[in-house]
């Protein structure tokens, strides 16, 4: 389980970077696929990448779900849209989502806004 949200941000950043030297192509690929669906259209960079959020959590990944919850935020999104974002998520994804998936959830909302932590 992810204990450091911020700590594995910056070692996942890490990471990418050094497979993409190894694999440039594919990473390209996978960029690209990325930019191009969270492109603005008749949904928003913020809202797609809310559904990114809901998505992990239904599937249980706390890779994404740390780092889609980051770009989430960086794209606009609150704390209190985070929140009914895994609401969504946990309906999804039934109770496979409750446990270590909401632990890690809320240490990275907690992360990305501290002034209002739950802790």
């Amino acid at each position: 389980m992810i204990e450091d949200p911020k700590k594995f941000l910056d070692e996942f950043q890490g990471a990418m970077g050094r497979f993409f030297k190894a694999n440039k192509e594919s990473m390209k690929a996978f960029g690209n696929l990325n930019e191009t669906a969270l492109q603005s259209g008749a949904l928003d960079r913020k809202t797609k990448t809310l559904m990114c959020l809901a998505i992990g959590i239904a599937n249980g990944s706390e890779y994404c779900i740390t780092a889609r919850a980051a770009r989430a935020a960086e794209a606009g999104a609150t704390r209190e849209e985070l929140l009914e974002t895994a609401s969504v998520g946990l309906l999804m994804g039934g109770s496979l989502s409750i446990g270590p998936i909401l632990m890690v959830f809320m240490d990275t909302i907690n992360m990305l806004f501290p002034e209002v932590s739950d802790k």
